[in-house]
């Protein structure tokens, strides 16, 4: 064909030969989006039609820029070329981020996240860790804040200076039982049955009050001076008196248990409960006719009620109960009851049992007005009820349940001429006893896990130099997952141990062999926590060759049964023993031989404080006490620590500890090494084994993250006056899931209950929670971004309210949580 010379035109014009669309309706900012996403896909298309290569951003305006964004200069210096792949962002170190120029290129990243999540970097074992989830390993001695307290000078340090107890009972020489009015044959049985000599300081200003006056009265002291006794003598006194006149006068042969009900003592716990009529049961051996018992929750009502039936004299029991028991229970006879105890007052109030006392005084009252009115009273029984408030603090809410109970009460108190002249309680609260060795240990957030471990096995290294320790923690999933690792064998997880054979990493194997030597008491139960029926058993883990050492735990959301069963044990238990608890413990025991005490977690006010350290240094013994707290603004508790020691108390110094001093004394035990930083490696070895624990089982795995998110909560909760010291947007929640034996990040954890996707932006004076994006949007490595903000006040309102609603909820159900004591 021959050409006819025409020429067809297919350039493509500059602007290109597709028509941009025009974008109408919405918001502005969505136009602006979708105007610039039609923009760029045009560039593309008329690019590739030109024969122009694919880059991976090209842009037909080189001076267009984001919204919000500035223009780039132009500069003759050439560009630099691209990495072909994206490096890793850096991640968030001790809060802070620091820019590029000014970082070293030498400096050592703190999170080392794994390509491979099942394969860690430093050992090269495999981890059961979730799909898509990284597994990230950080250093236990990099990027750990500084402590901003020093060490007191050794002189002062020592701490070993004799000091006259507070609360010991007085010389028997000057004061005996008998010049207080008891009478001769109680105050022998005092002293050849349960060894008790001389009243103590408040013994003595109670009994000598309520032995010969029916008023009203308010008891005030210190923990460990006594005050069971205090009310309980005076009302066995006077009630061995009214058997004694009715005997004369020949009415009845003496008081019987069918005689009727003439006293009832309530108690905040079921513990402390349980305590007090164990106490009364040994008081009463001198008058057997004289019956006491106890209606508390988690027990059977019908059991309960049998025992009403046949007849009590002196009722022990917690508010909910005897409020069912008292609508309930026709058996149940109170129009006698002429004596009325509030033990513990101020944990009453905080539990929530102001209605149930309100309906117990009002029900008191009624039938004591209808008793008047019918049948004579028994002879010698007086007419009106006295009330006793028992309480070591004059907090708002004592003062509260004192205008419910008390009418023109007095108000008793140690004679500061018994105590040389210091006075035991002031108007906000009380001291600890002077004859306590308190110090506190700072150690960072990763390093605490090894930290109490390596504490522990440096106090019950020497047979008898600590019998029995207790260690607080703030909440029971805590208590439950420290329990499972003090009582595992964690030789096995060790770098090189036998454990690595495939034999030893069955799963199932492994939980049948450790669920029949649970049988035995000498393992737990390898599964889920919460449903383990064994709260003791002996920690391999602590106890060294020359002897053992037995390992306890108890909390709120145990069975009755179960903590009845764990105090009675561990209290008979004669060998080396340690209770992990929450505040459950805290209020009222009287655990003998309670050497040690530690604070893991500290007390959510600093009136828990003084009950958790009141366990030891009792009736004038010695004891230690020690709390752990994290650098940083939690080392201002110290001044709260001061200001529990009596003023001029002589010989009195808080000692201090840090992490590398506590992990040397606990870990290095052949004595005098060559290599200063030995005990960074023991310490390193043992954490990982903890992990490698914590990875062998799912059950594990989801305990340690529910004991992880139940503490950020729990540390949520302190006191609007504490809560300075124990900031949460303080607290680097990455390496506190160290110390949870977690190589998650924070944001990554799926836990039931915790919350992820965005929050709300931050605001002056909010409290943090965990969330699972960060609030910029930046890197999500576990350190503090990782937090949303919420209000502190309608937080604490809210919390509050939940948790007296699910406690009065369980007391009525007859079964008990973490925060439920009653």
């Amino acid at each position: 064909m021959a050409d006819d010379g025409m020429l067809l035109n297919f350039s493509i014009p500059e602007t290109g030969f597709l028509n941009k669309p025009k974008f109408k309706g919405g918001s502005w900012k969505d136009r602006q989006s979708a105007k610039r996403a039609a923009g760029h896909w045009h560039d593309r298309a008329t690019g590739r039609l030109n024969g122009e290569k694919p880059t991976n951003k090209t842009t037909s305006n080189p001076n267009r820029t984001k919204l919000g964004e500035r223009p780039k200069q132009k500069s003759n210096s050439p560009e630099p070329e691209r990495p072909t792949e994206r490096l890793p962002k850096r991640p968030r170190v001790s809060g802070e981020f620091k820019p590029a120029a000014a970082r070293d290129n030498t400096e050592q990243e703190e999170f080392r996240p794994q390509s491979n999540p099942n394969v860690t970097k430093s050992t090269g074992e495999k981890s059961s860790g979730p799909k898509g989830g990284k597994q990230i390993i950080s250093s236990l001695f990099s990027f750990n804040p500084t402590s901003t307290t020093e060490s007191l000078p050794k002189d002062q340090s020592a701490n070993d200076e004799h000091v006259e107890p507070s609360n010991a009972p007085l010389s028997s020489e000057l004061e005996t039982f008998t010049s207080l009015g008891i009478s001769p044959s109680l105050a022998t049985h005092l002293l050849n049955k349960m060894e008790m000599k001389a009243p103590t300081a408040i013994q003595k200003a109670a009994i000598a009050q309520l032995v010969k006056d029916d008023s009203d009265a308010f008891i005030q002291a210190e923990t460990g001076s006594g005050k069971t006794l205090a009310y309980l003598l005076p009302i066995v006194q006077r009630l061995i008196e009214i058997s004694a006149n009715m005997k004369k006068r020949k009415v009845d042969e003496a008081v019987q248990r069918n005689s009727g009900l003439f006293a009832i003592i309530l108690a905040p716990t079921r513990e402390l409960s349980k305590q007090i009529a164990t106490v009364l049961e040994k008081v009463l051996g001198c008058a057997h006719w004289l019956v006491a018992g106890t209606v508390i929750g988690g027990e059977k009502k019908k059991s309960e009620k049998a025992r009403l039936r046949k007849g009590i004299n002196i009722l022990v029991a917690t508010p909910g109960r005897l409020a069912d028991h008292l609508e309930h229970t026709e058996a149940l006879d109170v129009s006698n009851v002429r004596w009325l105890v509030l033990d513990e007052g101020d944990r009453l109030m905080e539990l929530g049992f102001e209605e149930e006392i309100q309906k117990i005084i009002g029900n008191l009252n009624l039938r004591l007005r209808a008793k008047k009115e019918g049948d004579a009273a028994i002879p010698g029984l007086p007419n009106k009820r006295t009330t006793i408030l028992c309480s070591a603090t004059m907090k708002m809410d004592v003062e509260r349940l004192g205008q419910i109970s008390l009418k023109d009460a007095v108000h008793i108190r140690a004679d500061p001429k018994d105590l040389d002249g210091t006075e035991v309680a002031r108007e906000e609260g009380f001291f600890a006893p002077a004859q306590l060795k308190q110090s506190y240990a700072v150690v960072a957030p990763k390093l605490r896990l090894v930290s109490l471990i390596s504490f522990l096995k440096r106090a019950f290294a020497r047979k008898g130099s600590i019998m029995k320790a207790i260690v607080f923690f703030s909440c029971a999933d805590s208590v439950d997952f420290h329990f499972s690792i003090l009582t595992s064998e964690l030789e096995k997880f060790f770098e090189g141990a036998d454990a690595q054979k495939p034999e030893a990493t069955d799963e199932k194997a492994s939980d049948e062999a450790s669920q029949k030597k649970a049988k035995n008491g000498k393992a737990v139960i390898e599964s889920d926590p919460t449903k383990l029926d064994v709260t003791h058993t002996e920690s391999s883990l602590l106890s060294p060759k020359t002897h053992s050492v037995s390992a306890y735990r108890l909390h709120g959301s145990l069975q009755q049964s179960l903590r009845t069963s764990t105090l009675q044990h561990f209290t008979k238990n004669k060998e080396p023993a340690l209770l992990l608890a929450t505040d459950v413990a805290s209020r009222g025991l009287d655990l003998p031989n309670v050497d040690l005490v530690i604070e893991f977690d500290p007390a959510f006010a600093r009136e828990d404080h003084l009950h958790r350290i009141g366990r030891t240094a009792r009736a004038g013994r010695d004891g230690r006490a020690t709390i752990f707290l994290m650098p940083g603004c939690e080392e201002g508790y110290v001044d709260i620590l001061k200001s529990d020691r009596k003023d001029g108390e002589a010989g009195i110094h808080i000692g201090r500890q840090d992490a590398n001093e506590i992990l040397k004394k606990g870990l290095i035990t052949s004595g005098v090494t060559k290599d200063k930083n030995a005990f960074m490696d023991k310490a390193t070895d043992l954490q990982l084994a903890v992990e490698r624990w914590a990875l062998a089982s799912p059950a594990r795995m989801e305990s340690a993250r529910r004991a992880y998110q139940s503490h950020v909560r729990a540390y949520a909760t302190h006191v609007a006056a504490e809560r300075g010291y124990f900031d949460i947007k303080q607290l680097h929640l990455g390496h506190l899931a160290k110390a949870f034996a977690l190589r998650e990040r924070p944001s990554g954890m799926k836990v039931p209950g915790l919350r992820t996707g965005a929050g709300r932006d931050s605001a002056k004076g909010a409290t943090p929670r965990m969330r699972g994006a960060t609030k910029d949007g930046n890197d999500k490595s576990g350190g503090k971004a990782e937090i949303e903000q919420v209000d502190p006040s309608e937080d604490a309102a809210k919390m509050r309210k939940a948790v007296r609603a699910r406690e009065k909820f369980m007391r009525h159900a007859g079964q008990a949580d973490e925060f439920n004591l009653g």
